[in-house]
């Protein structure tokens, strides 16, 4: 037992320090590992209460960064999306899910690849509401049923033209009220065991040391180091969501 904290707390430390750095990344990274020691739906658990710390200790500095209007539109998606992914969470075929999930990864991988002149000379502010709403959407599906509302959002706003900075501020404000709803959502129509709630005390200090370091490193991050991290998790991400999906 000593031996696999020790794993998940390396796993969560990383993991924590690259969604304070880049906004994303913790659900990507420790959610695999999570899955794979546990291999139940506790997994999803952790990491919704381990990934709402990090917001909620990174969010208040990052109000004047943050893109509100597209925000708003975001959440009014996530509170949409987020009770559909805690059914599908409950009663469905989760490999139905990580298949599509894992085509939507793709998509948007293959639009930050491609830079699409087209698409990043659009800005947020003048695409439209539904657009958006639909991100939150897919956001909160992914959130509520996998605790990854992240890269989706982090892949289109990128896609959009959106600076590094921007992108970092708007998902973790929204990952605030994204995880949140997850876990109001876990409470009230899930069982959150008490060995649950203990692993993720014990989680907890490596997840906190990993937002020191992360929030140090944010700021000598570059953009074109923070696209190939984006590239690199949303393939990541694609990887793991196929390679699990039986």
């Amino acid at each position: 037992m000593e031996q696999e904290i020790l794993i998940l707390g390396i796993a969560v430390f990383g993991a924590s320090a690259l969604q304070a750095a880049t906004g994303i990344g913790f659900g990507v990274i420790a959610g695999p590992v999570l899955l794979i020691a546990l291999n139940d739906g506790s997994a999803i658990q952790i990491s919704v209460l381990l990934n709402l710390l990090i917001a909620l200790l990174l969010a208040p500095s990052l109000r004047r960064k943050t893109d509100w209007r597209l925000l708003k539109s975001l959440l009014i998606g996530l509170a949409i999306g987020s009770p559909m992914g805690l059914l599908i969470y409950l009663w469905m075929d989760i490999a139905l899910l990580k298949l599509f999930a894992g085509l939507v990864v793709l998509f948007t991988l293959f639009l930050v690849m491609r830079g699409d002149r087209a698409l990043t000379s659009l800005r947020g502010d003048v695409t439209g509401m539904s657009e958006k709403i639909s991100v939150g959407v897919i956001a909160g599906i992914m959130g509520g049923s996998l605790a990854m509302p992240g890269p989706v959002t982090a892949a289109w706003m990128s896609a959009r033209g959106f600076d590094k900075d921007t992108i970092r501020a708007t998902i973790l404000v929204m990952f605030v009220v994204a995880y949140a709803i997850a876990l109001l959502l876990q409470f009230s129509m899930a069982e959150i065991s008490v060995d649950t709630l203990t692993l993720t005390a014990w989680l907890t200090p490596p997840t906190l040391a990993g937002i020191v370091v992360g929030h140090v490193l944010s700021s000598r991050i570059s953009e074109t180091v923070f696209r190939w991290l984006l590239t690199a998790i949303l393939a990541f991400t694609s990887i793991f969501l196929f390679a699990t999906l039986y």
